[in-house]
């Protein structure tokens, strides 16, 4: 045989070794520091245990088998990492996590689970998952979520007792979107869409900055008992916009447009609400119900029924925004307060605005 021919006989061997798909049957466990390229099966659990780190490099795709033994429709295969998951795609090169069915629906496996993984802090980059049970899944841990897409989910993600940064990611036609509690939460630069239910949390201390809820079918925002800011996103074409709960915090330069509902639904909440866009919603701009705090300087016009609807019996300060070539009595209607019903508070509407309020900065 001719050495040239053996050389290549040998690298074509070699290249089919390394493009050999790697599987893990049953439940086990990664006991050391472990890296992962190609192709990879998961027909079980997999257990990353603790003080190990799995590294995951681009271009990776990790299948998991369908397997759901008490008949509910999810799916139970999964990664569980009580180490650390490092998985660092590139736009070029994404990692993706799927499932290995031919025809896939959403709840194929259980999730990317990280439990009591803190330090140091987990990190999807550039990583696309798709038709889990719960996408992404963390308790006790920190996790960044970095230009990552999370699609055809249950639910594409969703924490406990947690810290988690999601910058540049999409949630998208997912069941839930995000939900989570008791946890510390940076989104930043992110689009929530096409979800039944956008973002969903309770107990919490969120930030929500320059990102896009889009088009879910319930509500895009929905923060319950919890400490909010949410600052220069566009939440559009949901049931309810943002509808905060037993809340406080602030709503600066948001743009909450042509939802379906109410744009902006404050209950029993402690908010400043200022510099914000809220228009063309269907039944109300803003609705405040038994809430305190500041209504100035947004833009309030051409919503449906009303332009603000005082449900509530505690009074309101609503001086000092545009609501639109509207005075009088004409004003009057678009608002709903004591004058329209006796036992609601009262609204002060008095000097308004004479002019569309200018944008915040940076918006």
């Amino acid at each position: 045989m001719r050495p040239l021919l053996v050389v290549l006989l040998l690298l074509s061997s070699v290249v089919a070794a390394s493009a050999q798909e790697l599987v893990y049957r049953g439940e086990q466990t990664l006991w050391q520091d472990t890296v992962w390229s190609g192709e990879v099966l998961i027909d079980g659990v997999l257990t990353v245990a603790p003080q190990v780190t799995l590294e995951i490099r681009p271009g990776t795709t990790v299948r998991f088998t369908r397997f759901d033994s008490n008949g509910d429709g999810i799916g139970e295969h999964e990664l569980f990492a009580q180490g650390v998951l490092l998985a660092k795609g590139t736009a070029a090169q994404p990692i993706r996590f799927t499932s290995a069915q031919p025809q896939p629906r959403p709840g194929d496996w259980g999730a990317l689970n990280l439990m009591a993984s803190e330090d140091p802090v987990s990190r999807l980059d550039h990583v696309e998952v798709e038709y889990g049970y719960r996408g992404f899944h963390a308790h006790f841990s920190a996790a960044q979520l970095v230009n990552s897409d999370f699609r055809h989910n249950l639910r594409g993600v969703q924490f406990q007792e947690s810290t988690v940064t999601l910058d540049g990611c999409r949630i998208e036609e997912n069941l839930n979107g995000i939900q989570f509690r008791d946890s510390k939460v940076t989104i930043d630069a992110t689009r929530i869409a096409c979800n039944y239910w956008g973002l969903r949390c309770v107990y919490s201390e969120v930030l929500v900055h320059d990102s896009e809820i889009l088009d879910n079918l319930v509500n895009g925002l929905n923060l319950r008992d919890s400490k909010v800011m949410l600052n220069g996103n566009r939440v559009r074409g949901n049931r309810r916009g943002i509808y905060l709960q037993r809340s406080t915090g602030e709503a600066v330069g948001n743009r909450v447009e042509a939802n379906s509902e109410h744009g902006l639904f404050l209950e029993a909440c402690s908010a400043e609400v200022h510099d914000n866009v809220v228009r063309y919603n269907g039944r109300a701009g803003v609705k405040w119900l038994d809430s305190r705090g500041l209504l100035r300087n947004n833009d309030l016009s051409e919503n449906g029924m009303y332009a603000l609807y005082n449900e509530g019996t505690s009074d309101l300060d609503a001086r000092y925004n545009w609501w639109g070539p509207l005075e009088g009595q004409q004003l009057a209607q678009r608002i709903f307060a004591a004058h329209q019903r006796a036992g609601l508070g009262a609204v002060d509407w008095s000097e308004p605005l004479s002019q569309v309020p200018r944008p915040v900065e940076g918006e």
